[in-house]
């Protein structure tokens, strides 16, 4: 088989449940949650339910954050992060018109404290929306009660499709399963190729990989798929979250041998979605693991807007690696692609 580290999940698909559910969304929920189609059709199902007003949005937010507020047309507002990733509680300009506010712990960091938030529900007429996804396998650390809490769940587990959404709305979701069925190829496809190395798979399973998402910008949220939901509904999230956390501590053990890696996730047992740093040279570096068959996650480009409001976003999308630390693979493999890294990035920055 060829081996590689990183990227999209591969996947095999399990006929009996397909068999069961081939066409079909859900309208079950997941440990309370509403199930919606991807995390980006989550905050638009928060979106439409309001009319426009401001969207008031980390600076480190990427397309799928920011186009769900923008079709229905919010005013994006973007506010500031200090450099430990947690809000910049001065840069939070929020006045009397009705306010949707977006905020996440990134990988793992506090994003702000519970008192912050009540001072803040005193100031305006404030929705809160708090997004889980570098969290999502974690106990919630807030006592705050936000309005919405919501999450992608396919970045956690090899589902074609999946989002989660604790809160209530009042809309019918929309029941297309094409965006579930297109990744679910791609992922099968990926699988054929890490089996028998075809060149030509590849090339199919990385375009469609790189374009489906567009395929969720083209009507409202929808479901989620009801094979996905099968697959979530019987994944044993305890062993993920120990997975991920030890193949994190032993990654981040072999990168911190590195002078030029400054972590940004540096304890695990926080986010666990990957280990992310900031490193020298970045491209370069990604490019030449990439060549190795070592996939690390880069910051989404964001728009001139966002990294002048910030420097923190400026800095993260220029500089962060994020090395998969997912429960496909094993200490062994964390210890294979770490030493890797180190390497690497030696060389380049050497």
């Amino acid at each position: 088989m060829v081996k590689e580290y990183g990227y999209e999940y591969d996947a095999v698909l399990n006929e009996q449940i397909w068999k069961a559910t081939e066409g079909k969304v859900t309208d079950q929920k997941l440990m309370g949650a509403n199930c919606l189609r991807s995390g980006r059709d989550a905050l638009k199902a928060i979106a439409r339910e309001y009319e426009p007003c401001v969207a008031l949005l980390p600076a480190l937010a990427c397309d799928s954050m920011v186009h769900p507020f923008e079709s229905y047309g919010h005013k994006i507002q973007y506010y500031r992060l200090n450099e430990d990733y947690s809000i910049n509680l001065e840069s939070l300009k929020i006045g009397e018109e009705k306010t949707l506010f977006l905020y996440a712990d990134y990988f793992g960091k506090p994003a702000i404290q519970d008192e912050e938030l009540e001072k803040l529900r005193t100031r305006g007429n404030i929705i809160f929306i708090e997004d889980r996804t570098h969290n999502l396998v974690w106990e919630r650390r807030y006592s705050f009660k936000s309005d919405y809490i919501m999450a992608s769940l396919r970045k956690w587990f090899p589902v074609p499709d999946g989002g989660l959404l604790w809160g209530e709305i009042t809309k019918p979701l929309g029941n297309d399963t094409t965006f579930s069925m297109t990744r679910l190829k791609a992922q099968c496809m990926r699988h054929e190729f890490l089996v028998c190395g075809e060149e030509s798979i590849k090339t199919e399973y990385r375009k469609i990989f790189s374009t489906v998402s567009d395929l969720m910008d083209e009507d409202g949220p929808s479901a989620m798929s009801a094979y996905a939901y099968a697959l979530a509904r019987d994944t044993d999230w305890d062993e993920v979250r120990k997975a991920r956390q030890q193949n994190a501590e032993a990654l981040i053990s072999i990168l911190s041998t590195s002078p030029y890696v400054s972590f940004i996730q540096n304890q695990s047992g926080k986010s666990d979605l990957y280990v992310s740093f900031i490193v020298p040279n970045r491209d370069e570096v990604q490019r030449k693991l990439s060549a190795e068959g070592i996939f690390n996650t880069i910051i989404w480009p964001l728009m001139d807007e966002q990294k002048h409001v910030c420097s923190v976003a400026k800095i993260t999308e220029e500089n962060m690696l994020a090395a998969p630390c997912d429960q496909r693979y094993s200490t062994d493999d964390m210890k294979t692609i770490g030493a890797e890294i180190v390497r690497v990035i030696a060389d380049v920055n050497g």
